[in-house]
């Protein structure tokens, strides 16, 4: 068990505690609503993934957390892990506020734990998955979120049929996927900024320079372009 898997399970289970138990109604102010743009409610986005409806839809989520979250946590790190926790969620909601309009709420890590499958299946696409409702066939960890991604994604297209936000499932999944090819993955941002950095210093056209120390002279440094500064200054760096 890593920390973040740990967390997110106190936070959530500790809700549930909280409202089922100790009679303390967190939903009414932690659900998302369909509408929690008109009324700024931004954090919404957020809390709505920490409260649940009832055990089943508790335990549901936490089993898939306490058996996928792990190993990508290890993968990821804590630190990303947290990250690619609340923006699958984050994800999952807006997708949900914007394609499943018909009902008023939205509560449930479900978005958020798709977002965990989604890059549990980025990291290992070939890792096999045993299945606790079919235990006699293991399938790949990619070829599970295909069948699961276009579940989801007819149920979406057909609207809102059910209490499941499976358009919220579809964000969160699909957000997690490339949560982990990119943002995820350290070495690509590393190598993304060298890049950038790379352009930023290529060498400055010595010809260039001459023109543009030619033209602040002739008619004074007012005349030059904001691009003309820019590599003056450049110039000067180097």
């Amino acid at each position: 068990m890593t920390f973040g898997v740990q967390l997110l399970l106190i936070l959530n289970i500790g809700a549930f505690v909280l409202e089922y138990f100790l009679g303390i109604r967190l939903s009414g102010f932690c659900a998302l609503r369909a509408d929690w743009l008109s009324h700024g409610a931004f954090w919404e986005l957020i809390t709505y993934q920490f409260v649940h409806q009832g055990m089943g839809h508790l335990f549901s989520n936490m089993l898939g957390l306490f058996f996928l979250g792990p190993e990508t946590e290890r993968a990821l790190g804590t630190n990303r892990f947290l990250k690619l926790y609340l923006f699958s969620g984050v994800l999952g909601g807006l997708g949900w506020s914007i394609l499943s309009p018909g009902y008023h709420t939205c509560v449930g890590a479900s978005g958020a734990v798709f977002g965990i499958l989604g890059a549990y299946a980025a990291l290992y696409p070939k890792r096999e998955l045993i299945l606790i409702f079919f235990p006699f066939m293991p399938i790949k960890a990619w070829v599970f979120v295909l069948i699961l991604g276009a579940y989801e994604l007819l149920h979406t297209l057909g609207g809102p049929g059910g209490a499941v936000a499976n358009s919220a499932h579809l964000g969160g999944g699909i957000a997690g996927y490339f949560y982990a090819l990119t943002i995820g993955r350290p070495d690509l941002m590393r190598q993304l900024r060298q890049k950038f950095k790379s352009k930023e210093k290529q060498p400055v056209d010595q010809n260039e320079i001459n023109r543009i120390l030619d033209k602040a002279n002739a008619d004074g440094l007012h005349s030059l372009t904001r691009i003309e500064r820019a590599l003056l200054k450049q110039a000067g760096g180097k």
